[in-house]
């Protein structure tokens, strides 16, 4: 029997699709999360498309937006992810656990991200938590 991935339903569900991963989705997909349960897959799309399954956030055009293509899908790239999410300000555990696997991936640093001025003290908050996350 085969296992589906969440990648692999995000795949078989959107590969034809016109649209960028967009916040929690991101995270999952990048694995900047611990992964968990999303209902719906959120997408950035450029206008209002007919799938099931998904939370469309709809943008001028997906042009303005810095995504990568990554395994078939095109996904916001690790820096717009985490951007996007203290942006949004949604759920603490995922900003938290996507912050903390970066500064574990990064060899405990955040050098290399591009945190825009009026977003900071939103990122120290959770900077302070991420470096705890893992410690024990």
């Amino acid at each position: 029997m085969s296992v589906i991935t969440y990648n692999d339903q995000l795949r078989n569900l959107l590969s034809n699709i016109d649209c960028v991963l967009a916040f929690d989705t991101a995270a999952d997909f990048l694995g900047l999360t611990n992964g968990g349960y999303r209902p719906m897959a959120q997408i950035f799309v450029s206008k209002k498309q007919d799938i099931s399954g998904t939370e469309q956030i709809i943008v001028p055009s997906l042009e303005t937006l810095e995504y990568e293509e990554h395994n078939g899908l095109l996904c916001t790239t690790v820096n717009q992810t985490i951007i996007d999410l203290l942006e949004q300000n949604g759920d603490e555990q995922i900003i938290t656990e996507s912050l903390a696997n970066y500064y574990e991936d990064h060899d405990e640093s955040f050098e290399g991200l591009r945190i825009p001025e009026y977003l900071l003290p939103r990122f120290e908050k959770y900077k302070e938590w991420a470096v705890a996350y893992y410690e024990e």
